[in-house]
């Protein structure tokens, strides 16, 4: 039986264990990754990585929802940024961001994506979906708001996050090129969305 922790204890550990996530993601991706190697790099037993989640698939639901948090900020960052060119800087974001995130790499391999959504409870990712478009659907109204952003636009701006997802899914096809096809789409994306031309 796996022993007590402290909360102090427990607080440390629940962080040893997302770090050694964290840092496995980019190694052999969230499917791949057993709960004894993350156990092992936290320095608890196998036995004990239950007492701090209920699954493998929880603590990557707590890994995906701490980098979620910090993208959401980035870009709500840029969306308050009092300059001109909010919402170019805000798309330059979300490509970056999906595009670098070591966590979000896990959405961009096609058989992680795949393992998610058979491994997590039914209404979880329809969720995650839905709370997506809402804080994109608020960050566009932000956007609109400061007139950076046509009112129209809402819909397709909400979509954006998973056109920058297909780039980053397929950018290894462009080879060097991925950067300045980014830059591209950022700026033909910013002008669309700001003149509707």
């Amino acid at each position: 039986m796996p022993r007590a922790f402290t909360e102090a204890e427990r607080e440390h550990v629940r962080a040893r264990l997302l770090t050694a996530a964290r840092e496995a993601v980019p190694r052999t991706g969230m499917r791949r990754t057993p709960v004894d190697a993350l156990t092992r790099a936290a320095g608890i037993s196998k036995g004990a990585f239950y007492l701090f989640f209920e699954s493998k698939e929880a603590l990557w639901t707590a890994l995906m929802q701490e980098g979620e948090t910090r993208a959401r900020a980035r870009l709500g960052a840029e969306a308050a940024d009092p300059r001109p060119g909010a919402t170019r800087r805000v798309l330059q974001a979300m490509f970056e961001i999906v595009g670098s995130d070591p966590v979000l790499a896990a959405m961009r391999d096609p058989e992680e994506l795949a393992w998610l959504e058979r491994s997590f409870p039914p209404g979880l990712l329809a969720a995650a979906r839905a709370d997506d478009d809402a804080f994109f659907g608020e960050l566009h109204d932000r956007l609109v708001a400061r007139g950076e952003a046509m009112a129209e636009s809402r819909e397709a701006f909400v979509g954006l996050p998973l056109v920058a997802l297909g780039l980053a899914q397929q950018g290894g096809w462009l080879g060097g090129r991925e950067p300045v096809v980014r830059e591209l789409l950022v700026d033909a994306l910013a002008r669309r969305l700001t003149s509707g031309a």
